[in-house]
């Protein structure tokens, strides 16, 4: 179930220490690589995270042991607004969650989701999409839910002018179960409201560190979390502070590299389903990934 949210004092050398692995890696091919990046109508990008804990929209998945998530899409332009994306988001934990003894998929690949998105661009400020996503579970931990997802982004930066050069950036999503239920009998309805205001914690040509701060309340608008017994319609709202800086030394041959740290408190229903396994209302999640763009 895709993971919404899950992208301190030494935060900041660990990200520096990780491109610096990644760039030492990488330097041999590099060096052998042709001048020139994409310029045309297909686009990929794929990355992987690794995280002490996952929840899906509130809903608690893991948080033992290693989870590590890789993913990656292929986006084509259809025109000056309108692109469609194809993609796949996994999450494999070394505790085997939800595996069953007879399951016939391997036992640490707990998910892997299917998405396709239709995505437009409204107005200079607005751009809207429209998501289908199938969850599966390879080691057969849950059944396949699949989903209709609405969206729409506001590039709001143009308000907030000096005061906070990025904006807001506020984002939407309504999203239908069409084919089974993240929780409860019932396929449900989700809403979400995420803002992610950021700024450059450190100028520099090649190796600029920004800090975004993102933050985000789900809740069911019918049915969504079903199974509640309090708080039928508030999932969880969290809040984070991510620092993230381009792997510059990767020639742009090989895409746009980038590594990310983040620590986000997450603050969960009442609801005994949504709680994780110390039965907790909080949650404490950090989150290293590495990602790539071409």
């Amino acid at each position: 179930m895709i993971l919404q949210g899950n992208k301190a004092v030494r935060h900041g050398s660990l990200v520096v220490a990780g491109a610096a692995v990644v760039c030492l890696a990488l330097m041999p091919v590099a060096a052998q690589a042709q001048e020139g990046p994409n310029q045309g109508k297909v686009s990929a990008s794929a990355g992987v995270d690794v995280t002490n804990a996952y929840f899906y929209r509130g809903l608690f998945q893991e948080n033992q042991g290693v989870i590590v998530q890789p993913w990656m899409d292929l986006t084509l332009a259809i025109n000056d607004t309108t692109s469609l994306t194809f993609g796949i988001w996994n999450s494999f934990h070394d505790a085997q969650t939800g595996a069953t003894a007879n399951g016939t998929g391997p036992d640490p690949w707990y998910e892997a989701d299917l998405y396709i998105t239709l995505s437009k661009t409204l107005t200079d400020t607005l751009e809207g999409s429209v998501t289908y996503t199938s969850y599966t579970s390879p080691n057969d931990a849950f059944a396949t839910i699949n989903e209709f997802a609405l969206g729409l982004a506001i590039d709001d930066s143009e308000i907030w002018g000096d005061t906070l050069p990025g904006g807001l950036q506020p984002a939407f999503t309504v999203a239908f179960e069409s084919d089974g239920s993240a929780l409860g009998p019932d396929e449900g309805i989700y809403f979400e409201f995420a803002i992610e205001p950021s700024c450059t914690l450190i100028e520099s040509a090649d190796y600029p560190v920004t800090l975004s701060i993102p933050f985000t309340l789900g809740l069911s608008l019918t049915d969504y979390y079903g199974g509640a017994t309090n708080d039928p319609n508030f999932g969880f709202f969290q809040v984070g502070a991510v620092v993230s800086m381009p792997i510059s030394c990767i020639p742009a041959d090989y895409g746009a590299w980038e590594a990310s740290l983040g620590v986000h408190l997450l603050y969960l229903s009442e609801n005994t389903e949504l709680l994780n396994d110390d039965q907790d209302d909080t949650e404490i999640i950090i989150n290293f990934g590495i990602s790539m763009g071409y």
